[in-house]
């Protein structure tokens, strides 16, 4: 506990002095415009794919489904990062200087473990999803009702906040003796029990679930047959799509379970690892390269906000054909329209189809 207590407060003044080095607002050099510019980039397509996320329900009734229910729980959460963690981490490390108090530092660090961790619990909560799909298709709509759903997606927000809120809160994850100076840094300062058990709980957990789903899946898209593999492993097959062999279905369910666990590992196991060997070895030395390493590997862990609509979204075929609508009613509204030539979406001068009638006609 000692060396941890070192290790923390010696972290705590690297940092110190660190931000005391480059926490004057006059000073922002190009280095920090650079480097802001980059995070408001991340943060503003963060914003635009999970806005459109939840947009597409809208226009697509097919999108209405209690699959989507859990990706419109995972656009909430990594939307909410967008917004009110993400900005807040921008202008910290812009001006090297927390300028929003101590109590406000707290309840950021709360949403930021809050957010994040149901991001990553409703990431599992998808795979059990898919998992009843595929391996018990027959009993899906019973076991995946619309109100069980709903009620999955409450547990995700009400567990992401006992150990976010509840615990930061309360101090529980503070270390006797370690603090920051309150008025420029904003430290989110763990003793090792709390590291250990949150770690487990926000990731360690829901990352042996999902693999084992994810491993479950792929082994029944091995024995399932082509119908029921092709209308209901991961939503990037459609059942009125062309039939495939079984072979290419595979193929395609291996490169899809693939890159969804390549894609959360690399983005959240780098944090998560350091984080307990950082809590649980300890050391008697800090260097400011330690400590930009760890700002690096946060934002990877935010940037799986980012990724999260393309993965989840952005490959299913019936939010492809609502973002479609999406631009058509666009360009309508300018008495224009997109179609679609040999895999290009060119644009044409808007006609009235010829049995579509007068304005007035179409009304009556």
């Amino acid at each position: 506990m000692s060396k941890n207590e070192t290790w923390l407060s010696n972290f705590s003044s690297a940092d110190s002095s660190f931000v005391k080095g480059g926490g004057n607002l006059a000073g922002i050099g190009l280095q920090e415009v650079v480097i802001g510019l980059v995070l408001t980039l991340i943060d503003l397509i963060t914003l635009l794919g999970n806005t459109i996320v939840f947009i597409c329900p809208l226009v697509e009734k097919r999108l209405r489904t209690v699959t989507y229910m859990f990706i419109m729980s995972l656009a909430m959460a990594d939307f909410l990062v967008a917004c009110l963690v993400m900005p807040f981490s921008i202008i910290y490390e812009v001006t090297g200087m927390w300028l929003f108090g101590k109590l406000f530092c707290k309840v950021w660090i709360s949403f930021d473990v809050m957010f994040c961790t149901a991001s990553i619990v409703t990431l599992c909560f998808i795979s059990l999803d898919r998992y009843c799909s595929v391996v018990t298709p027959y009993h899906y709509s019973r076991r995946m009702s619309r109100g069980r759903c709903i009620a999955m997606t409450c547990m995700v927000w009400v567990y992401s906040s006992l150990i976010s809120f509840l615990p930061v809160m309360q101090g529980w994850n503070e270390i006797p003796g370690v603090d920051f100076d309150a008025g420029r840094e904003c430290i989110f300062v763990t003793n090792w029990i709390f590291a250990l058990v949150a770690s487990a709980l926000a990731f360690f957990v829901p990352f042996m679930v999902m693999c084992s789903m994810y491993f479950f899946i792929y082994r029944a898209s091995r024995l399932k047959a082509t119908r029921i593999v092709s209308q209901t492993l991961e939503i990037h097959y459609h059942p009125n799509s062309k039939r495939q062999n079984h072979l290419q279905l595979e193929n395609k369910a291996t490169r899809t379970i693939s890159i969804i666990i390549s894609v959360f590992v690399l983005c959240w196991l780098p944090y998560f690892v350091l984080n307990i060997w950082l809590a649980a070895r300890g050391t008697d030395s800090t260097s400011t390269v330690l400590v930009d390493a760890f700002k690096i590997i946060t934002w990877l862990g935010y940037c799986n906000s980012t990724i999260n609509p393309m993965l989840y979204a952005f490959l299913n075929r019936d939010f492809q054909r609502a973002l479609k609508k999406l631009l058509i009613c666009r360009h309508r509204s300018q008495n224009h329209r997109m179609v679609w030539v040999e895999g290009t979406l060119k644009l044409t001068q808007f006609q009235p189809l010829p049995w579509a009638g007068t304005p007035s006609t179409r009304a009556g």
